[in-house]
């Protein structure tokens, strides 16, 4: 006897929202490597019908049968009970852009299915905690542990997302590996570091992953930090320098705002992460004397390099965090980007190698300029 069962890595009901007024009734993700599919008409009442299975095959008319077979050719539906993409429901959407909460879907199955721990951080979980009040996220951002952001890098690669290895990826100096946006329109920030805490990046993820919580994106379930820690992650992204500069001092005041939404908690979780030294200021204007602990926090042994503005000699401070194995081949790749990398800040993933070798040229004449300029 066959059965079959409704599966998708995230789907999303539609009814009601501007998609219904174009036919469509429900957006899901293929459990297969591939686009969102819309379901609209039969294909929609019979994946529908799945979702309450196991359905018996030989309970299906012949047209159901035909359009079961469809789905599961799309990656849809499965005859294998437990599954594990099985869908047993189906919600409205809660984020402002349906793809984007496909992705969030979409990026914890991929990472599940590779056994690879995941945190989901910042972006409308923000909102919804009340940490902030805009919203809507241009990309998705998570945590791994180190190492797991190149696998889960390579396993979201045949889904469309392109990988953008830079100098310093496997480093803490860059703390994040992009996996660049393709036709979903939704770029993945993959984090196994965070610029301004002390700790080792396992013992940080170890921290972030104790103190999460659940919550649901497009019916799949996800781990997302609890308000205190999601504060100060958000605080410590308002705090770090950009492009050597310090941050206004609106931002000061946003951290401040998050650290006190985020209660008295925020103190122990900077502990913790030893995170004191780059939120002391908006700690003590959130907290007063209570955070006057962190008044002797040193700083994070990357921060100088951080506060570096020339950017070629950020880049030379950087080399010296790095491991001495590593650093021939780092110095190698700052001074000669790989192939892809270039094609991607280029913005012509098809431009000839002859391209790329001149653009490269540029690129080392303009460093070499700076350089010399600024002795």
């Amino acid at each position: 006897m066959s059965t079959w069962v409704a599966i998708a890595f995230g789907a999303l009901d539609l009814r009601g929202s501007e998609y219904e007024a174009e036919g469509f009734e429900i957006v899901a993700v293929p459990a297969i490597p591939g686009p969102p599919a819309f379901l609209f008409g039969e294909g929609a009442a019979v994946w529908r019908t799945l979702l309450t299975g196991p359905v018996d095959d030989r309970t299906l008319t012949e047209r159901d049968r035909e359009i079961v077979h469809d789905l599961a050719g799309m990656g849809l539906a499965s005859k294998r009970t437990e599954d594990p993409a099985r869908m047993r429901s189906i919600a409205e959407p809660w984020l402002i852009s349906v793809f984007h909460e496909l992705v969030y879907a979409l990026v914890a199955r991929v990472a599940a299915a590779h056994g690879i721990d995941i945190l989901f951080i910042k972006g409308p979980t923000l909102h919804a905690q009340g940490l902030r009040d805009r919203e809507h996220s241009g990309d998705v951002d998570c945590w791994v542990r180190s190492g797991d952001d190149r696998r889960l890098a390579k396993a979201m690669e045949p889904w469309g997302w392109t990988p953008l290895i830079l100098p310093f990826t496997g480093t803490t100096i860059t703390h994040s590996l992009t996996l660049v946006v393709g036709e979903w329109g939704c770029a993945v920030d993959v984090h196994s570091s965070y610029p301004g805490i002390g700790v080792a990046p396992a013992e940080a993820f170890k921290v972030l992953l104790a103190d999460s919580e659940d919550r649901v994106f497009a019916g799949v379930t996800v781990r997302t930090p609890r308000d205190p820690a999601h504060a100060v992650i958000a605080a410590l992204h308002d705090m770090r320098p950009f492009e050597g500069a310090m941050p206004a001092a609106g931002l000061v005041r946003n951290a401040e705002s998050m650290l006190r939404h985020g209660g008295e908690r925020v103190l122990s979780v900077v502990d913790r992460l030893d995170a004191g030294y780059v939120l002391r200021v908006p700690l003590e204007r959130a907290f007063g004397g209570d955070a006057s602990r962190f008044a002797a926090a040193q700083p994070p042994r990357d921060w100088e390099m951080r506060l570096e503005t020339s950017t070629s000699r950020r880049h030379f401070r950087a080399l010296r965090l790095v491991p001495v194995l590593h650093r021939p081949r780092t110095l190698y790749r700052l001074i000669w980007p790989r192939l892809a990398t270039m094609r991607i800040s280029m913005g012509d993933p098809s431009a000839s190698t002859s391209t790329v070798l001149r653009a490269r040229m540029r690129r080392i004449g303009v460093s070499i300029r700076k350089l010399i300029a600024r002795r």
